[in-house]
């Protein structure tokens, strides 16, 4: 009965959250001001027929209606998948756009989460085990960890784009629409072709940071009484180091919900560099060209993907460490 008591509170907390945020992803582009007002001003204040075009949009988008009705039309139109129209990609749904834009997000950021975690608990272990590990690691765990990821991404590029043509310099949007359209080995190659990079970016500067924080908690873990009570005992430094892991690999997996929001912060820029068709990609063209639906349809789907995975990740924990449950029952 504890784990069931802990997840329905972690329901009730995750959907109180969900409709706070939804709230605020919805006003927040409302503040960039009024899309069709900014079109019809680049086009010129003389242009023959601005007025009644600018009011012609303005009642497609609902944009004429108060603030509180378009708000109520945002919510009944989410029950039914419906997020609006892209004012950038005129005549194009925001629900495809993000739904397609989805698909590359998670083809990117979940084996770029995985791959960094493994390897940077991995070298972060094994860094407080062995000093003169430890002295060559550190320095370079500092870097990747301080080094921003849209630096890292365009240093990248210019290493292996440029002075050494390895990767191609442009990223052809075609290369992932042929991948969704024929999944071939031929379409599958090219796209991880021009996969690799983004994937590479994300998974160093993340990386960086699970070794740094593993090796804090493996030094903390191995300091403690109980593992000088277990090397007084005879226990062989192999064994009480896989003990220290067990403990210190607890607040690691908890860091996975965090890292995965901090991780779409740093894909924004990085897909926008490499013209990768994510959701960080729509989002920053979205600001660009004022087109308030696309955004708040991207910070939606964001939102989603960091609750779902906050909670799968707290279904983990209360899973694999009985003190949670013990607690709940409690």
């Amino acid at each position: 009965m504890g784990l069931f008591s802990y997840i329905a509170k972690r329901i009730g907390l995750y959907t109180i959250v969900f409709f706070t945020a939804l709230t605020i992803a919805w006003i927040i582009p409302r503040l960039l001001g009024n899309p069709i007002a900014i079109i019809i001003a680049r086009l010129g204040p003389g242009q023959a027929g601005a007025a009644v075009a600018a009011s012609y949009f303005m009642q497609a988008f609902g944009l004429n209606k108060p603030l509180y009705e378009q708000y109520i039309l945002f919510l009944m139109g989410l029950l039914h998948g419906d997020l609006g129209i892209s004012v950038w990609l005129l005549g194009r749904p925001v629900s495809e756009i993000v739904f397609k834009a989805l698909i590359f997000d998670l083809i990117l950021m979940v084996p770029a989460i995985i791959v960094s975690w493994l390897i940077g608990n991995t070298l972060g272990a094994l860094a407080a085990r062995y000093r003169k590990l430890d002295k060559i690691l550190l320095p370079i765990l500092y870097i990747l960890t301080a080094t921003p990821y849209f630096l890292l991404a365009m240093l990248l590029q210019w290493v292996l784009t440029v002075q050494y043509p390895v990767f191609p310099t442009v990223i052809k949007s075609t290369v992932f629409e042929q991948l969704l359209e024929n999944p071939s080995l031929n379409n599958i190659a090219q796209f991880l072709y021009a996969w690799f990079l983004p994937f590479l970016s994300l998974v160093l500067v993340s990386m960086g940071g699970w070794a740094s924080g593993m090796r804090s908690l493996m030094i903390y873990e191995l300091e403690s009484n109980y593992s000088r009570y277990l090397e007084v005992l005879g226990f062989s430094e192999r064994r009480i180091a896989s003990y220290a892991f067990r403990y210190a690999i607890h607040p690691q997996i908890t860091g996975l919900g965090i890292q995965l929001g901090t991780l779409i912060t740093g894909a924004i820029a990085v897909e926008y560099i490499f013209n990768y068709p994510g959701l960080g990609y729509f989002m920053f063209n979205a600001i660009i060209n004022n087109d308030p639906f696309l955004l708040q349809g991207c910070i939606l789907v964001m939102i989603l993907m960091v609750i779902a995975a906050n909670f799968i990740v707290d279904i983990i924990r209360a899973v694999i460490d009985p003190r949670i449950r013990i607690g709940v029952a409690r």
